[in-house]
């Protein structure tokens, strides 16, 4: 059995890019970092088909016979939620991953795995958790086969999610570490761009356990994706005036309360209420000169973040606004951008 990670991924700003016929072109320009809270994958190899029948070997008079069709391995997947819950019906990204990957000869057709997914963030919350899950399974694959190149396996994640009509960015996000800008949509090495800084901070993220927001709400929608990539079009364009590092952090904080804003997304009823709700929380406990709240696109969600990369939030304040937010109903993981 090999068992492999993934972490999450959080997208601050965007503009949409899916007019392409190629699944690798489409994606996302915009911003974001990577979280070490993510998916856990585990794969055991079972067993392999063998032909129905034989070949057969002439002795030089008859053409030679192959082996008869082989039947396909079976795959038995399990998806456990960050409750330890079954998660029925979530089966086939999965299965759509190793199609994938059998179709690019990094998988044999005949080879049978069990392949358990065990996610630590909730779905539909702008966590990047598909993105995560299909990545920590491909990772196991490739440990197991020893073939194919990262590159490749992020190709096949990206197009499945475009398939799946989730993330647009989120596994172009993930081939870099740390705080991420994306100055061109797509797969990673299909036309995909992005720069990235590192820097390990512990932060908070937060969500509304009754709401859930499935990206294709928002990209399919022809005003909603206008108003978005307007908004995400002039933060990218104005972060990317200068090179991509550390000292960035307050741009990125201040293009992405801009983003919120003009997009219109932080005026939706569910988003702008929690909103209200952690701030006002930060504020009774004195720490706004410290952290910002942001949003995380595309949930009813956001983080909690410090307002300088130098000056790290705390345990106690973490703790603090934890303790808070889970007293008024809100879902809180404490976690680091990875």
């Amino acid at each position: 059995m090999v068992v492999e990670r993934c972490g999450g991924h959080i997208t601050l700003l965007f503009s949409i890019w899916k007019d392409s016929h190629l699944a690798r072109l489409q994606g996302s320009r915009g911003a974001g970092f990577n979280i070490a809270t993510g998916v856990e994958a585990r794969v055991e190899f079972l067993s392999s088909n063998t032909p129905i029948t034989e070949a057969q070997i002439s002795a030089g008079e008859l053409p030679d016979i192959p082996a008869g069709p082989v039947k396909s391995g079976v795959l038995e997947i399990y998806v456990e939620d960050m409750k330890g819950q079954e998660m029925k019906n979530s089966s086939q990204l999965y299965v759509d991953l190793v199609d994938e990957l059998r179709i690019a000869r990094l998988l044999r057709p005949e080879d049978s795995y069990s392949i358990h997914v065990k996610l630590e963030l909730p779905t539909s919350q702008g966590f990047g958790m598909s993105a995560a899950g299909l990545l920590a399974v491909a990772r196991c694959f490739s440990s197991i086969t020893g073939k194919g190149t990262e590159e490749q396996y992020q190709r096949i994640a990206h197009r499945i999610e475009r398939k799946h009509g989730s993330g647009l960015g989120d596994v172009l996000g993930m081939s870099k570490r740390g705080v991420e800008l994306r100055l061109e949509p797509g797969a990673p090495g299909s036309g995909g761009k992005v720069e990235n800084f590192t820097t390990v901070q512990p932060i908070l993220v937060v969500w509304q356990q009754n709401e859930s927001r499935h990206t294709s709400k928002y990209i399919n929608d022809v005003q909603w994706q206008r108003a978005i990539s307007r908004a995400g079009e002039r933060s990218v364009t104005r972060l990317k005036l200068k090179d991509w590092t550390f000292e960035r952090w307050p741009d990125l904080m201040l293009e992405s309360r801009n983003f919120s804003q003009e997009s219109g997304l932080q005026d939706e009823a569910a988003r702008k209420k929690l909103l209200s709700l952690v701030r006002g929380e930060v504020l009774r406990l004195d720490l706004q000169a410290r952290l910002n709240v942001r949003l995380c696109m595309l949930g009813v969600s956001a983080t909690i973040l410090p307002r300088r990369l130098d000056s790290p939030l705390t345990d106690s304040e973490l703790e603090s606004i934890a303790n808070a937010l889970k007293k008024a109903g809100i879902g809180v993981v404490e976690t680091r951008i990875h």
